[in-house]
């Protein structure tokens, strides 16, 4: 995870920036008592002056606007709530995957329409994404576009087809994507390894992607269970964000998805991972230039109250060059770069270090770097100054990552999908500026044992 580097100034000349900001909101009219297709619907603030108008169709469907005129454009991302995490072995991949049929024809769109359509249109940043825990797929439009992407998105959420052809072709894709995303690439590599040692039990242990051996396998009627059972309105968020109104966006869904039945989702239960109790490690040659250092900690889900105390120590450890470990490992000559990531998932993850070394320099050099750090954050409390700074930089790389419409609605449908409510995000960052420096501490002590890391080393071939 990058995080922005700045001064308390640039922080404070942001929030102003952010709280002078103005969005219109139109009056809402519609009401669970008075429209039957609507089972709920409430509104409540994001940033500034913004604020997200909720509804949950009766068919279970999800749908959060947030209503901008400031640009005649509009951000559109529907997530689904699967990702990874859901497959089963020798099924993994089936997930990702989805990113490539959905843009394949529909009983109602032949193959290749889509795209031509969206392009004709003058959509912008036309995507999709998989993670472990969701799939979104997302776009940026022209205002007078609603009625054509509310139509498109909800034809391939019910009506996708998926045949021997299609899904021949796009296996092919999907693993040449896997040799150029895992199997020839360092990093990719890493992270695997990382993963695979990481987890021993819960289905974060394989790549988003899948495996070669899985996919072969897999047959177009895998695809097509996994399909029905996963891709329904009850199963999924629609994020807007932008220059709408939420009257007639309401109004427009309710037309295209309204009909659309509700499922029966699996109930597939998730292993829960054992606590680990001794290091990890493993060594693999790669070719590259200098080593690498991968080291992972256990942490816990999206929704543990300790989540705010470590993404703030993320922030002490690697936020701007005053931080920790950019003066242990990267004023001092050892590495060229460091980076850590706490992982917000549904599920317990890790708290990920990342370090290049320079060259002639060794990952076991860093890596004790690393635990001195570790051990003084968990013995010391951090100074007040010191947690002040991390707290500035964590809050203004919270606002500029809101700062457009695709930005808003992304936070809106990653919590939603994550933890069942986008506000969960905010109270997160809330709580962070609370956080003590025995509360920082605590969660050094709970979290990062000696014992409890998984290291992953790549050296030069």
């Amino acid at each position: 995870m990058t995080r922005f580097k700045s001064s308390l100034l640039c922080s404070v000349l942001a929030l102003c920036l952010i709280f002078g900001m103005t969005a219109c909101s139109s009056a809402r009219v519609a009401t669970p008592a008075s429209d039957p297709l609507l089972a709920k619907s409430r509104v409540q603030p994001l940033v500034g002056s913004f604020q997200v108008e909720s509804f949950q169709l009766t068919n279970g469907l999800k749908i959060l606007i947030v209503e901008d005129h400031s640009s005649p454009t509009f951000a559109y991302q529907t997530w689904f709530n699967v990702g990874s995490r859901d497959e089963v072995r020798p099924r993994t991949g089936l997930a990702h995957f989805f990113e490539h049929l959905m843009f394949k024809a529909t009983t109602n769109h032949p193959e290749g329409e889509f795209d031509r359509i969206l392009e004709a249109a003058g959509v912008e940043d036309e995507n999709a994404f998989t993670s472990w825990d969701y799939t979104a797929f997302v776009q940026e439009l022209p205002k007078n576009k609603l009625d054509l992407i509310i139509g498109l998105e909800s034809d391939r959420m019910s009506h996708l087809i998926v045949n021997e052809e299609s899904f021949k072709t796009e296996r092919e894709v999907v693993k040449n994507e896997l040799r150029y995303r895992n199997e020839n690439n360092p990093d990719g590599k890493i992270f695997e390894t990382l993963y695979k040692l990481a987890f021993t039990k819960h289905s974060y242990q394989w790549p988003v992607i899948g495996s070669v051996s899985d996919l072969d396998g897999m047959k177009a009627q895998d695809a097509r269970d996994f399909y029905h059972a996963h891709y329904s309105p009850n199963n999924a968020v629609i994020a807007i964000v932008g220059d709408v109104s939420p009257n007639e966006v309401l109004q427009k869904i309710e037309k295209a998805y309204g009909s659309l039945p509700a499922q029966n989702l699996p109930t597939h239960t998730i292993p829960v991972e054992p606590t680990q109790t001794s290091v990890r490690s493993k060594r693999i040659s790669l070719s590259i230039q200098v080593e690498k250092l991968t080291m992972a900690y256990h942490i816990p889900s999206v929704m543990s109250s300790d989540m705010p105390a470590i993404l703030l120590l993320d922030a002490v450890l690697t936020g701007g060059k005053s931080s920790r470990l950019q003066r242990a490992l990267v004023e001092t000559g050892i590495a060229s770069g460091v980076n850590t990531s706490p992982m917000e998932q549904k599920d317990p993850s890790l708290f990920l270090f990342e370090v290049g070394l320079q060259a002639h320099r060794k990952a076991a050099e860093a890596e004790s770097v690393i635990l001195r750090e570790m051990k003084r954050l968990s013995q010391e409390p951090v100074p007040d100054s010191e947690l002040e700074r991390a707290k500035n930089i964590s809050q203004f790389a919270f606002y500029q990552g809101m700062d457009g419409n695709g930005q808003k609605a992304n936070f809106l449908g990653r919590y939603e999908s994550m933890a069942g409510d986008y506000t969960r995000g905010l109270q997160i960052q809330s709580q962070m500026q609370a956080i003590t420096p025995e509360q920082l501490q605590a969660v050094v002590q709970k979290y990062f044992t000696t014992n409890g890391r998984t290291v992953v080393t790549g050296v030069i071939q």
